[in-house]
């Protein structure tokens, strides 16, 4: 009783956080200026890097000098062209999104972005079998409804990456196409070829490839060579800035998942904290490689532990990443018909208190929480007891 009460407790006022930040934001499409929206300082925050660089990519310098002015409140700043020589850190394939999403004016593009990755998600997750209770959680926890303010990819992203590791058994070549599809943001799927390989799903492998190469091919055949060699040498190393940044509590950051960043946050240099990281990515693959060679593993448990195992993993992410995770925190908590505890409440709530946390203490304590998580998987889902073979779907 008063695990739900604390857990219902946070969830009304992530709530009303999300309706406040979101709802003037409605105005745009009654042709309101446009503002800096909150929790960013920019037009619906992350969004507008994906717009512009789909712009960026679309058109050319001329006409994007030419296009008509947004309605933008005074002292607002959203320029173009943005993209590759601006440092966006994504690979190729994302413009295949971004470049679609351009072709719409950018108020009614941030909810057609929104609502089509909110669909898509139902979708794949009730096609890997979980309840409609579980997908409506998931798709409302602190992390996804963080996600939507910012307009990212962590919503759809979670999805993928938990469907096709709950059909990787039984649908193999479609899940590991579904998970090739994690390419356009790559560190969601960090843990996708060590899972394949432990598993030695030849089939998965198959579609996983097929679904990368296509992706890649087609943004070549689409966009070209220049496209490539512009993220190659500008937006690789945009990405290699943002991750090399000196941690600042008060900055994006404050909101990491990562080792290497728990790391700076505790004053280690670039390449302490960057061999910590590898050390704990490696540790991270081999014993996903294990649970996955392993036979007598109910699904859940090992798309749980994959997905805690991608956390610690990672080098870059946010808490608006962890959509998979509250995915099958609340998977498991159905398994347990719907019994929780105030560890299930602390996890729940990470995504939200994590900046708090962090602003007050100067240290990012997120990789710690995930091992919390992981080494109580692991106890509850028998990892270190060898049982009968059971399928793993």
């Amino acid at each position: 009783m008063a695990s739900y009460a604390a857990l219902g407790f946070f969830w009304v006022i992530v709530l009303q956080v999300f309706a406040i930040k979101m709802l003037p934001r409605l105005g745009y499409l009654a042709g309101r200026p446009i503002g800096n929206d909150p929790p960013c300082v920019k037009p619906e925050c992350d969004f507008s890097d994906f717009w512009r660089a789909g712009r960026s990519v679309r058109l050319s310098p001329g006409a994007l000098a030419h296009l008509p002015p947004l309605n933008l409140l005074p002292g607002v700043q959203m320029p173009l062209p943005g993209g590759y020589h601006e440092g966006f850190p994504y690979p190729p394939p994302m413009s295949l999104w971004t470049v679609a999403i351009s072709h719409l004016p950018f108020e009614p593009g941030f909810f057609v972005w929104v609502g089509v990755w909110l669909v898509l998600a139902a979708a794949v997750l009730r096609w890997a079998g979980l309840s409609w209770p579980v997908v409506a959680a998931g798709l409302l926890s602190p992390a996804a409804l963080w996600n939507i303010e910012l307009g990212q990819m962590g919503v759809i992203g979670g999805a993928l990456l938990v469907a096709g590791l709950l059909r990787a058994a039984s649908s193999p070549l479609c899940a590991g196409g579904l998970l090739g599809l994690l390419a356009c943001k790559p560190q969601i799927g960090i843990m996708v070829p060590a899972m394949l390989l432990g598993g030695r799903s030849w089939r998965g492998i198959l579609g996983f490839a097929f679904a990368v190469l296509g992706l890649c091919l087609l943004t070549l055949a689409l966009f070209g060579w220049p496209l490539w060699h512009d993220y190659l040498n500008g937006g690789r190393h945009g990405a290699s800035s943002l991750l090399t940044a000196p941690f600042v509590p008060s900055l994006d950051k404050s909101t990491g998942v990562s080792v290497f960043w728990m790391m700076r946050s505790l004053q280690l240099g670039v390449a302490q904290a960057a061999l910590v990281q590898a050390i704990s990515s490696a540790a991270a693959m081999l014993a996903v490689c294990f649970i996955w060679r392993r036979q007598d593993l109910p699904g859940l448990d090992a798309v749980t532990l994959t997905v805690l195992l991608s956390l610690l993993a990672t080098p870059y992410g946010y808490v608006d990443d962890m959509v998979a995770w509250s995915i099958v925190l609340v998977a498991l908590a159905e398994r347990r018909g719907w019994r929780i505890g105030m560890l299930d409440v602390l996890f729940w709530i990470w995504p939200m208190a994590c900046q708090i946390v962090s602003e007050q203490t100067g240290i990012l304590f997120t990789p710690l929480v995930v091992l919390l998580a992981l080494a109580r998987e692991v106890r509850e889902g028998g990892l270190l007891q060898r049982r009968k073979a059971v399928r793993l779907a």
